[in-house]
């Protein structure tokens, strides 16, 4: 036995990338490297969205902790709820002393791409695509070490173990599927559970994902973000970059499925996933539509209920959702990142921009404009926020609460004031152990 904590873990998702690094935070330099040590470390606590329409919170509560039960007996980790988010369940990790993983030198190994180590991390299992490789001879129901291969060099199928300074031991597992179910038909991929998650390095309970029509694995800034959206019942309301649909869910669910949310998304199978999700809400409808172009200039405003679709007048909506496109550096844990280049990263906020003289433009007086990104870079989060504030004179901030991450960061030229109305979920000041997120809320003004 080896302890992995010796063993190499990354300290940045750009591994070898220090251009692209030095674009997350420009002014808040000092905060850098804190910042992507963090975004590398996985979030102990897994939250649920319980949809109280259909479901009491109690109710899927006693489904999680059976779960738990069942799987970790007396060890079951703590299920409890949040002040100002009644609808939210969090899961506590398991206690590191009696169940964290440690590689066994005697077990047989397997890999797996980066994507899907981060899943197992937050608690999934290993579905067959995910399994780069696995040692010749491992047998069904076997126990073995699980690594992820930082530098995408594994060659998949491949039967001997694989060898490189740059591969992270994430667990043990129990193998589901042996080499001739994933890797001989290429004409017909294997599906389902290749290997059954027994322990992680992180602590997060293995359940997998126990998603239903009763609630909702998501993550908690996700959450708090509609929270701060703070919908009415009988509001029309739009979510502009609308799937894969969670918040727009939650925003029905908040309004007890009673108003007009209309969701929008440019790309036709995104909103096909969407709708397979949000048909049984009737407040609720869906667009294929580019939200860049959504806004008809010259049409008249409608009084309420009286268009159907996109484009859409100036000042139609009492409240809009812009969770806009972003560089999503905010995943935790990311073991690597798939950006490659700067002008990738410079691209994000062109398109922020553009979203948001939409938005603006389709607000009514009074009403309230949330902004929103997954990721962590000042580009895309506090300097958005200054651009608008200089652009729209009838906009100002106020302040987003419930209030769970910490304040935004400091810029040149942009008040200490208006950053504490933010919320930058990071390595320090947010309340809770969760992913990179941003939320800036707006009022224009009557």
């Amino acid at each position: 036995m080896y302890d992995p904590i010796l063993m190499f873990y990354p300290k940045t998702p750009l591994l070898g990338k220090p251009l692209l690094e030095a674009d997350i935070l420009k002014v808040n330099s000092d905060a850098l490297a804190p910042l992507l040590e963090w975004l590398c470390l996985t979030p102990k606590v897994t939250t649920y969205r319980v949809n109280t329409l259909r479901c009491s919170v109690d109710a899927f509560r006693k489904k999680i902790e059976e779960k738990l039960a069942a799987r970790y007996g007396v060890k079951s980790p703590k299920v409890y709820c949040l002040p100002n988010i009644p609808e939210m369940l969090c899961i506590d990790p398991l206690d590191s002393q009696l169940t964290k993983a440690h590689a066994d030198s005697e077990l047989k190994e397997i890999m797996v791409d980066t994507s899907c180590g981060a899943a197992l991390l937050r608690g999934a299992h290993i579905y067959a695509p995910g399994v780069l490789a696995m040692e010749s001879n491992t047998e069904q129901e076997e126990l073995v070490n699980v690594y992820a291969d930082l530098d995408g060099k594994c060659k998949r199928g491949a039967v001997k173990r694989y060898e490189s300074p740059n591969k992270v031991f994430l667990g043990t597992g129990k193998v589901l599927m042996q080499r001739y179910q994933l890797f001989n038909n290429a004409d017909k991929p294997a599906t389902g559970v290749a290997v059954e998650m027994q322990s992680t390095v992180s602590g997060v309970p293995s359940l997998g994902d126990l998603s239903s029509e009763d609630g909702l694995l998501q993550n908690l800034p996700s959450i708090v973000c509609v929270r701060v959206l703070d919908p009415q019942p009988g509001e029309r309301i739009l979510d502009m970059c609308a799937a894969p649909g969670n918040k727009t869910s939650h925003i029905a669910e908040l309004i007890g499925d009673g108003g007009s949310v209309v969701a929008l998304d440019n790309s036709a199978s995104r909103v096909r996933s969407m709708l397979l999700k949000l048909k049984r809400y009737k407040s609720i409808t869906a667009h294929v539509f580019d939200s860049t172009k959504v806004l008809a200039p010259e049409a008249p405003s409608l009084p309420f209920g009286e268009f159907t679709g996109p484009p859409f007048p100036c000042a139609s909506f009492d409240r809009i959702l812009l969770d806009a496109p972003c560089s999503g550096l905010g995943n935790r844990p990311q073991l690597s990142c798939s950006i490659k280049q700067a002008k990738v990263l410079s691209s994000y906020p062109n398109i922020q921009r553009r979203l948001f003289q939409q938005a603006v433009q389709l607000l009514r007086p009074g009403g309230i404009l949330v902004y929103s990104t997954c990721t962590v870079t000042e580009d895309e989060c506090e300097c958005i926020v200054a651009w608008a504030l200089e652009k729209f004179s009838e906009l100002h901030l106020t302040d987003a609460t419930p209030r769970w991450g910490g304040s935004g960061l400091s810029l040149p030229g942009f008040e200490t004031c208006k950053s504490r109305l933010l919320q930058r979920f990071g390595p320090t000041g947010a309340n809770a152990d969760t992913v990179g997120f941003f939320i800036a809320k707006f009022q224009k003004k009557l």
